[in-house]
């Protein structure tokens, strides 16, 4: 499964943005990118994970390392519908 998670900071700024940078993939999860953005969202990571329950320990886990607020889309590829 492919997961969109958008960020937005609440504190930490350049800690977070260092921690994202640096990001590494638990066991289960591959990080396909993580872009830094301007907007509504300050950052999106791109993901995979085999279920919703280890995305979403993923996505808290790193909300609570960086501060931020985190918003998670689950994402299905358009070839597949």
């Amino acid at each position: 499964m492919v997961f969109v998670t958008l960020l937005s900071p609440k504190g930490k700024g350049a800690e977070a943005a260092n921690y994202l940078k640096e990001l590494k993939a638990p066991a289960g999860i591959t990080i396909r990118d993580v872009y830094f953005t301007l907007g509504r969202y300050d950052g999106v990571i791109v993901f995979e994970a085999p279920d919703a329950n280890k995305a979403m320990s993923f996505v808290m886990a790193t909300g609570l390392a960086t501060d931020y607020t985190a918003e998670t889309l689950t994402a299905i590829p358009a070839k597949e519908l």
